[in-house]
């Protein structure tokens, strides 16, 4: 990663060597007043911030697609760690260019900065001026060979942004190398629910947006899977055979007071709150073995069968405003003699009436679920190289995105409740982890990294 050494440094090396001590404004000059609102400015919402690459190589997997900047508190109150990094969006990874620290120079006054990449260049240097909004640092980077290059960085702050404008010490005069904008990189808040075998067999698991705090729900020996939550947060629909077959059970948010809805000695599964707490549409096998839809009351009582069709179904979902029921319909198009199943996404009325076929592409598309705007459904399917990813379209249909773009196989998407994260599954053959993805930025975090299999995020409406 050569070529990111020089000018990454250049733009990222300026910020905050601080004394965090409230009572240090009162007895220092006042910059160091400017050092701790700065270093609050950076450190808020996570303390991570990102720039769009202009160089940015999209079939390059060595090529970078953001840079970042991460700050943490250090190991003493005049410290700040910094890592400055870049996005690889082939490697679903941040991986680190440079390591250091800023701390606070008492006898200089000044705050001081140093270094090291990942190719053992070191870059050491120190504040040149600060004001209320911008910061100058002048830093000196030393080659694995021993070249020296003198650099300055130029910083500007302004409503959560970061104006950075780099220069390079040549023929004795100041050239500018590089000016790029920053934005916080946003960090995904609420609990999620998803499904896990940690315990020897599939259990409702709770998590924050973190991947923090993973809490045990069903705590049972028998199967427990899918979940959906009440809009309100109070309960969690999940499917289990603890009564001999696939039943629907609610529970409360914390696991207490499971209470089985169906009562069916067939296969009923997939639950799915409707957006005012009334209705619960899944699917069954009550009638028909090839699996169909269906809604009842939340007590379990008045269940409506939705559909009537010879193909399996599955995957029922509400629209935002409860109008509407999306699903999976297994179809085989006139003249297909293959034996793979094709899945495509159907929208329909909350009572089965006006039926629509919303996706018209090869390989099976599932686990439809509508943004909470109502604008998008996100799903996932097969590109036509064969491999499962999580796609985005109009509600309508059109405008099919491919919105992971991964090696992995990417399954079960569910939306944030503000809609800008989606919540997923994503892994091989050999096991299967929760991930988010930012819509807008594309960027992706894991949220579990567990020997056994993590699947089947659920975002809870409200938190």
């Amino acid at each position: 990663m050569r070529k990111y050494s020089n000018r990454l440094i250049c733009s990222f090396i300026l910020s905050f060597f601080v004394l965090w001590n409230a009572d240090a404004q009162n007895h220092h000059s006042p910059a160091l007043h400017y050092y701790l609102k700065h270093v609050d400015y950076l450190l808020q919402d996570g303390g991570k911030w990102k720039a769009k690459n202009k160089d940015h190589k999209p079939g390059d997997e060595r090529s970078a697609e953001y840079f970042g900047y991460e700050y943490k508190k250090g190991i003493n109150p005049n410290t700040l760690l910094l890592k400055i990094t870049g996005w690889f969006p082939k490697k679903s990874q941040w991986l680190v260019f440079w390591d250091g620290f800023y701390t606070w120079d008492y006898k200089k006054q000044k705050g001081v900065y140093y270094s090291v990449n990942t190719e053992g260049a070191v870059a050491s240097g120190e504040s040149e001026k600060i004001t209320a909004d911008e910061m100058v640092l002048v830093f000196s980077i030393t080659s694995p060979d021993g070249k020296v290059e003198k650099n300055k960085d130029v910083e500007k702050f302004s409503n959560n942004q970061i104006m950075s404008e780099s220069f390079k010490f040549s023929n004795n005069k100041w050239e500018t190398t590089n000016s790029m904008n920053w934005s916080r990189l946003e960090q995904p808040k609420g609990t999620l629910s998803f499904l896990t075998t940690r315990d020897g067999n599939f259990e409702v698991y709770t998590m924050n947006a973190e991947g923090k705090n993973e809490t045990n729900l069903t705590k049972n020996l028998k199967l427990d899977f899918g979940s959906s939550w009440s809009p309100d947060g109070k309960y969690i629909l999940f499917a289990s055979n603890r009564d001999g077959n696939e039943e629907i059970y609610r529970m409360d948010a914390d696991g207490k007071n499971p209470v089985n809805l169906t009562n069916n000695p067939a296969t009923d599964n997939l639950p799915d709150f409707s957006h005012d707490g009334k209705k619960i549409v899944f699917a069954s096998e009550r009638d028909s073995k090839n699996r169909e839809i269906y809604v009842m009351n939340a007590d379990g009582s008045n269940v409506i069968r939705l559909t009537e069709n010879e193909s399996f179904q599955e995957s029922p979902s509400w629209s935002p405003d409860d109008k509407h029921i999306l699903f999976t319909r297994q179809i085989r198009d006139a003249g297909d003699t293959s034996h793979s199943a094709n899945g495509e996404i159907f929208i329909m009325d909350a009572d089965g009436k006006n039926l629509k076929r919303l996706t018209n592409k090869k390989g099976y598309d599932s686990g439809a679920e509508f943004s909470p705007d109502g604008k998008k459904i996100a799903f996932y399917g097969k590109t036509a190289e064969g491999n499962f990813e999580i796609f985005v379209m109009n509600a309508d249909g059109s405008n099919v995105t491919n919105l992971t773009e991964d090696v992995m196989e990417d399954y079960s998407p569910s939306w944030s409740p503000d809609g800008k994260w989606i919540a997923y599954t994503k892994g091989d053959s050999k096991n299967y982890d929760v991930w988010i993805i930012h819509v807008e930025t594309k960027i992706k975090t894991r949220l579990t990294s567990h020997p056994k299999r993590d699947e089947s995020p659920v975002w809870k409406p409200v938190d």
